[in-house]
């Protein structure tokens, strides 16, 4: 099959045959190579046609060469597609975003959700003049040395739910893991803890609202207004990072979700519609600290390219139109709710979480109580049940990822999602496909309960 044959040719000068290690799939045993990809569907190298429940870890939230994206482009490409330089469309953007985020009064782009992640600790640990960084375990806020610890690697928990500090990666240099404290999620008594062991040290707390990289790990709403009085209180800066749940529940992020403003948000993923772009946003008086107006340097000579600046512009547009969120959550919804259905007709432990348009499949579980509770998910979840679920559905031409790699600690829900391209065929196809997986592993399970 082309595909294999492209696979061993790439392993040749490219590492392991991928540019990042989560487009490995374990399932496939190599990255899905895909030809060509329109609305919800890829096609790969033999010619199969998948409808796409990864879209692209959620940067295709409104699919495959979307038309209007097509002339956005067109339109940058016709101008000169530049960078380093500025336009009025950047402006523009600027205005729009600080229209729709309720955190945002200023606004200063970057290409990835790294690199504005990075950028918010920096302006935090400047404006402050503070060094600690509170953060949370399970939660996930990019690759740098900055913020990459116990996402998926668990470290000891003291009776406060303070964690012992675990990079998630190897390479880290002890002298890293100094600043940072990480605590239990949704456990407003272990925050009171560290703030009070470690008061006027810490300059931000850094948190996914609902941590996506947990699957769908929701906040508790009296959780977040709690959080903000604290730091409010202890002149903390308060870090939302909505790389994935930003534009998700609703133009405004999870913090219009909760009706909870932070200090500062990192936005990507769908602000940009599969184009590289990032912004890092916030209070006026905090953003002042940035150069080179401020002594906190954030600069890239791709920062503000012009071809992902007019495709976040057009992104803007098609969200804000009428019953474009109305319309993609009820598509979600019945996506969850058939899920949810064949989990319960056909006694396989586990439930579908969303929240928006990305979910996840928690195997192993029926209550959704356990999925605000990161080592609750950690112990419960059956990975072993989801990768026979994955396998089995990409039989069927469906495509659910699941990354794997060396040093991966623990085993998590994969957060997965639909596009604003997808529409009911696709979901009933879907659902219809998979009726017969879990018809499959249900009597897999009956057949193992009686021997």
């Amino acid at each position: 099959m082309k595909t294999q044959e492209v696979f061993e040719r790439a392993k040749v000068s490219y590492i392991y045959g991928t540019s990042a290690a989560g487009r490995y799939h374990a399932g496939l045993g190599m990255p899905l190579y895909v030809e060509r990809a329109d609305g919800p569907y890829l096609y790969d190298l033999d010619g199969r046609e998948w409808i796409d429940f990864n879209t692209s870890a959620g940067a295709a939230f409104f699919g495959y060469n979307n038309p209007r994206l097509r002339r956005a482009i067109e339109r940058s490409m016709a101008m000169g597609f530049f960078m380093n330089v500025e336009s009025e469309y950047h402006y523009q953007l600027a205005d729009q975003i600080c229209r729709v985020v309720p955190c945002a009064e200023k606004v200063r782009l970057s290409n990835t959700g790294t690199e504005v992640t990075m950028g918010a600790v920096r302006l935090a640990r400047a404006y402050t003049r503070r060094d600690k960084l509170l953060r949370f375990e399970g939660h996930f806020h990019g690759m740098s040395e900055l913020v990459f610890y116990n996402h998926g690697v668990l470290g000891e928990m003291d009776a406060h739910g303070e964690v012992t500090p675990q990079p998630d990666s190897a390479g880290f240099p002890a002298a890293f893991a100094l600043p940072q404290v990480v605590v239990e999620f949704n456990r407003i008594e272990a925050v009171e803890h560290a703030v009070k062991k470690h008061r006027g040290q810490i300059a931000a707390v850094i948190m996914e609202a609902v941590c996506y990289n947990c699957g769908c790990m929701p906040a508790y709403p009296e959780y977040l207004k709690q959080l903000r009085e604290i730091c409010t209180r202890e002149g903390i800066v308060l870090i939302f990072d909505e790389v994935l749940s930003g534009f998700r529940p609703g133009i405004g992020g999870a913090q219009e979700y909760y009706g909870v403003t932070p200090d500062l948000a990192t936005i990507a993923k769908a602000l940009g519609g599969g184009f590289p772009i990032a912004a890092l946003v916030g209070k006026k008086e905090i953003m002042a600290a940035l150069n080179p107006g401020g002594p906190t340097v954030m600069s890239g000579t791709y920062t503000g390219a012009l071809m992902p600046v007019l495709a976040a512009l057009e992104c803007i547009s098609m969200m804000e139109e009428p019953g474009f969120y109305e319309r993609l959550n009820r598509l979600s919804q019945r996506l969850y709710d058939g899920m949810n259905g064949l989990f319960r007709r056909y006694k396989v432990p586990g439930h579908v979480h969303g929240l928006g348009n990305r979910f996840a499949t928690y195997f192993g579980w029926d209550d959704e109580k356990d999925d605000y509770d990161f080592r609750k998910i950690v112990r419960k979840f059956d990975g072993d049940l989801y990768n026979r679920f994955v396998s089995k559905v990409l039989e069927k031409d469906l495509y659910f990822h699941l990354s794997g790699w060396a040093g991966k600690g623990v085993s998590l829900p994969t957060h997965c999602g639909i596009s604003s391209m997808h529409t009911e065929k696709e979901i009933d196809v879907a659902l219809d496909r998979m009726e017969s997986v879990f018809k499959e592993l249900g009597r897999e399970r009956a057949a193992g309960s009686r021997s």
